[in-house]
């Protein structure tokens, strides 16, 4: 049984605002129900693993320059990528691969206005990519602006952490 099985007439017997917010967190996983197929319990949450390249760390994209970063994974958990977000300055290809077993995740760079999206229209993968914990994703970012490009890219999500059983 969990905090949020409640009958009908436990549901009614609260005042307004607690049955509001009660009502509000049946719908939050009702809605991660249907996205994950199965509600997440305290294993699973939301999370954004983040790169970036810009002029105040000296790491920003010269004009038609090709720069690499990455992404590690944190050792605690496994990461189920559903979208990649972010901005830039300017258009640019990215090109991503895992590093461990050199599995390229795309077939050629592809231009950042077919992937990537922003935090209003996220770029959604068709499906949802499994990063295991200790991963680590690498990119090649290739400006196409003719200007020095900054560029913040996110891989939104959710980590999945091992169920403790027992």
């Amino acid at each position: 049984m969990s905090l949020l099985d409640i009958t009908a007439q436990e549901l009614n017997s609260l005042a307004a605002p607690v049955q509001a917010q009660v009502k509000a967190l049946l719908n939050i996983r009702q809605g991660l129900f249907d996205i994950l197929g199965a509600f997440p319990q305290d294993n699973v949450l939301p999370y954004f693993y983040s790169c970036q390249n810009t002029t105040a760390d000296n790491t920003a994209i010269t004009a038609s320059g090709t720069v690499q970063n990455s992404i590690r994974i944190s050792a605690d958990s496994a990461f189920i990528a559903i979208s990649v977000r972010g901005t830039s300055d300017g258009d640019f290809t990215a090109f991503m691969r895992q590093d461990a077993s050199d599995r390229q995740l795309m077939n050629i760079a592809v231009n950042s206005n077919a992937i990537m999206g922003t935090a209003e229209r996220p770029g959604f993968f068709h499906k949802p990519l499994l990063l295991a914990a200790s991963t680590t994703v690498s990119f090649d970012f290739t400006d196409l602006s003719g200007s020095t490009n900054q560029l913040w890219w996110t891989l939104a999500g959710f980590k999945v952490y091992n169920r403790k059983l027992g």
